[in-house]
């Protein structure tokens, strides 16, 4: 059910105007309202190549911007959000929990910087779908894109043209960025399973105009830099200008003119202090840095929130693909991994995000989703034969947690249960089609739109429904 809570911070609805200075961003009454930019990441094209034109009619938002966590492999809800400390330790398993800052919310006792800042929070304990899908392949394209996957697409289908778009990619449709940043960032890399892209990270039939704008590096080392941003030594102020020049006088029509707006926004990127800044890392203060933590998850955190100051509209940031089982993925050895490795990192990383928004007053304007494809299943396992592994947890699809913050939505609650081994929802169940209209909603789009892919077939974004509740 949903807790309210005393002292928790219920933000109030109003906003902040959408009206920021850059190329591109005009009134309502124009004929263009945004140029938005977006990164196809899967082929070698040049970057004038991936960036895409597009207008597109707005709804009043709650939020301007957000901020999607995914800790991919499959988060165990019982041993960060959804502890069940009166079950056997068959169950329960080995950690303790955590007073927090909302009276009633009890969170593992490994999250305590996120414990301190529950007063932000809406824990969503009652999130499943059915556990047939709960393969990482498909269960990942159902979160992010909201769509259940079918036939073939529920087992391990790499990613395709005709997938439904994900959130960021949707949200480049319909609420680009203004000036010259792009709309859709993804950091610090595309999700990997076993070798394949993961499905539902894409743009699928929106097009590759929509696509993310991958960084594909490691923030936390000193040489990081984003390469295709950075202009040739050799091209200087007066070359570039002669190349837009250029470029104004060639070709006609329709086509050649919207491939000139491509172009004409790649050297936006290029000459942009503003865009160049966001991405400049190094300039943050080292204990700035230090807060987020040196490591490949904490400075892409960091960048995140470098992005929505910039006004990136969507910010996708995955656990690294490290891999050697670094990821949420907790069959065996999981208490372990999750006390050493997984939960003190993304504490301290997503906290410093949290307080920094808070901060900076950004906060209220910026939705922030902490996302995994599924739980972890309520039984410890003891073998490998068994449903888990020594000292770890199956897939678990069927009941789960996911965390929003920020975004005009009220925090210190929780919204729905699960049942007593967490095994289920007991109350309020809500689907990823449901939590990804949701998402929609805050962010000002509707999600039951209408869209055509270039064949012109028509598309619905969401068939889920909003949470009142939640909003």
């Amino acid at each position: 059910m949903l807790e309210a809570v005393p002292g928790g911070d219920l933000m109030s609805e109003s906003r902040r105007m959408i009206a920021r200075s850059g190329p591109g961003w005009c009134d309502g009454t124009s004929r263009r309202e945004f140029l938005r930019v977006g990164a196809f990441g899967l082929g070698g094209l040049t970057l004038a190549d991936l960036l895409r034109l597009r207008a597109a009619p707005q709804r009043a938002a709650r939020a301007e911007s957000c901020v999607l966590i995914f800790l991919n492999g499959g988060m165990s809800h019982l041993d960060t959000f959804d502890p069940k400390p009166g079950q056997p330790l068959e169950i329960r398993g080995e950690f303790a929990t955590v007073r927090t800052s909302t009276p009633g919310l009890v969170m593992t006792e490994h999250l305590p910087k996120l414990g301190r800042l529950a007063h932000h929070l809406t824990v969503v304990r009652s999130v499943g779908f059915d556990g047939r899908l709960g393969n990482h392949s498909p269960a990942c394209y159902h979160v992010l894109t909201g769509r259940e996957p079918q036939g073939e697409d529920a087992v391990l289908a790499p990613p395709r043209p005709t997938d439904h778009p994900s959130m960021g990619s949707a949200v480049s449709r319909l609420r680009p960025a203004p000036g010259s940043v792009p709309s859709f960032v993804m950091v610090p890399d595309a999700l990997i399973e076993n070798a394949h892209l993961t499905p539902g990270q894409f743009a699928g039939w929106l097009g590759g105009r929509h696509e993310a704008f991958r960084l594909q590096g490691d923030p936390s080392l000193p040489d990081f830099s984003v390469s295709s941003l950075v202009r040739p030594a050799d091209v200087s102020d007066e070359r570039m200008a002669a190349r837009r020049e250029l470029l104004g006088r060639l070709g006609s029509g329709r086509m050649s003119r919207e491939l000139d707006v491509y172009h004409e926004r790649a050297f936006d990127l290029l000459s942009s202090p503003r865009t160049q800044a966001a991405f400049d890392i190094a300039t943050e203060p080292p204990r700035a840095r230090d807060r987020y933590g040196r490591d490949k998850f904490g400075q892409s955190v960091l960048l995140a929130r470098r992005m929505v100051e910039a006004g990136v509209r969507f910010v996708n940031v995955h656990w690294p693909n490290v891999g050697g089982g670094s990821n949420w993925d907790t069959h065996s050895n999981g208490f372990n991994r999750l006390k050493n490795n997984l939960l003190p990192l993304a504490d301290r990383a997503i906290a410093a995000l949290l307080d920094d928004l808070d901060d900076r007053g950004l906060l209220k304007e910026t939705l922030v989703l902490i996302l995994t494809e599924f739980g972890r299943a309520p039984q410890i396992g003891r073998t490998f034969q068994n449903s888990g592994g020594p000292g770890g947890r199956d897939h678990w699809s069927n009941c789960f947690s996911v965390v929003l913050a920020g975004g005009g939505m009220p925090g210190g609650r929780a919204y729905g249960s699960s049942d007593a081994k967490g095994a289920y929802p007991a109350d309020r169940p809500l689907t990823p089609a449901d939590l990804t209209a949701t998402v929609y909603r805050a962010l000002g789009i509707d999600p039951g739109v209408t869209l055509h892919d270039a064949e012109g077939r028509a598309h619905q974004l969401c068939d889920g429904k909003p949470s009142t509740e939640l909003l």
